[in-house]
């Protein structure tokens, strides 16, 4: 396995970079602070800001890079998209790029012959993922639909929170567990019985137009210097469902392990943001008469972080190399996620404590990395409901290790 960036993937990284640049940057992480609920007058400054780095992104092909070539992609797959996801951490990116490539995959996964959605989200058309009605649900298991219809029926009525950059999508995807036709108070080996009768937990997609009238949205109060909406489908028209009425979506724990590659890599930027904001203080502020970095004990620490931090990205890497050889990436992209939001809780906090008081102002960039970091860190799962999910994955790869065939000495 070979795991160094190749030359596609630092043509990648060099596409990008000029967007996503520190002269940049500064105004990139406050994007999500500048935006307006929909009930205000929108200020026009932060509106074109936003749209000129989406459109920007689209240009440099951010859209194009988990498309086939036949929909005019690139086909790069996860290992050019981790380089992306790494860039837009590093300078703490809010938008709904990520949620995008989810919603291709998604798309790529059923039959769509004309390829009609894919090429408007080449074209520059932002999905939205909606999977949470609460804090319990994740992506992993998502919210049932408030009225279970059967998949394929033309509207949908139901209720997501926590979902991301609402106003700036072309559609909402709404993910949601609608079960098998059961008897109510029966539960089985399928999941607990939903409120029509239904046993789960049968995952379906539904495609929603996000300017319909029948869509509204509420913009939350987020510490996290974020942009979360609560969202409500009150009979809206459904344009695709994504899922087959008796099987459900059968790539969706698929998609979300790459979906979840994609963040941890995500995390590792932010992480390194974090690290270059805490070593450029360590070297500017002065006591004792020398800069701060001089000291051992700080200088042994942030030493510390970077190698792990370096440890995280290798294996965020390796995720994406099993992924795109067609390996089931469910264990590797577990253990990704999980060592790098525990990394981005540690290094952010480190990365406030070397800027003394002035970083816990409002003016300091490095309390907005501690704040995303606590958002971000959970968003696909916390670090231990991931770990608590790849147990059974980490056995069976236990077995099979030690199922093999005998060696030639004919022990086992």
């Amino acid at each position: 396995m070979d795991i160094s960036l190749s030359r596609w993937q630092a043509e990648i990284g060099e596409r990008f970079a000029a967007l996503l640049s520190a002269d940049l940057a500064p105004a990139i992480r406050r994007m999500a602070e500048q935006a307006v609920p929909p009930q205000a007058d929108p200020d026009e400054d932060a509106a074109s800001t936003r749209e000129a780095v989406w459109r920007a992104l689209v240009e440099l092909g951010a859209t194009r890079l988990l498309l086939p070539e036949r929909y005019d992609g690139e086909q790069a797959g996860q290992q050019g998209a981790v380089v992306l996801a790494e860039l837009l951490g590093r300078v703490l990116y809010q938008g709904p790029l990520l949620d995008t490539m989810t919603a291709t995959e998604v798309m790529l996964s059923e039959a769509d012959p004309a390829g009609k959605l894919l090429r408007e989200i080449a074209e520059g058309a932002a999905v939205t993922v909606a999977v949470r009605h609460g804090g319990r649900e994740s992506h992993s298991r998502p919210a049932e639909f408030d009225r279970p219809d059967r998949p394929g029926a033309p509207t949908i009525e139901a209720e997501r929170r926590f979902v991301g950059f609402a106003p700036e999508a072309w559609a909402l995807l709404v993910v949601g567990r609608v079960g098998q036709v059961g008897q109510v108070g029966q539960v089985g080996q399928a999941g607990r019985v939903g409120r029509a009768g239904r046993v789960g937990p049968e995952v379906h997609a539904a495609l929603v137009p996000r300017d319909h009238p029948t869509v509204t949205w509420r913009r939350h109060d987020d510490i996290g210097r974020g942009e979360l909406y609560a969202v409500r489908c009150s009979g809206s028209p459904v344009t695709t469902w994504f899922g087959e009425p008796d099987g459900g979506c059968a790539a969706w724990p698929q998609i979300v392990a790459r979906a979840r590659i994609r963040h941890a890599a995500y995390l590792v930027g932010l992480s390194q943001g974090a690290l270059d904001l805490a070593v450029g203080r360590a070297s500017s502020r002065r006591q004792f008469g020398r800069p701060i970095g001089r000291f051992q004990a700080l200088a042994f620490q942030l030493a510390a972080l970077a190698t792990r931090l370096e440890g995280a990205r290798l294996l965020v890497r390796a995720a994406a190399w099993e992924a795109d050889e067609g390996r089931d990436p469910r264990l590797s992209a577990a253990q990704a996620l999980g060592m790098a939001a525990d990394l981005a809780g540690e290094i952010t906090a480190a990365a406030v404590q070397v800027h003394g008081a002035c970083g816990m102002t409002e003016d300091c960039d490095v309390q907005i990395y501690y704040r995303r970091a606590h958002v971000e860190r959970g968003w696909l799962g916390a670090a231990a409901d991931v770990r608590a999910e790849a147990v059974p994955w980490l056995a069976e790869a236990v077995r099979t290790r030690h199922s093999g065939p005998p060696d030639a000495g004919g022990t086992s």
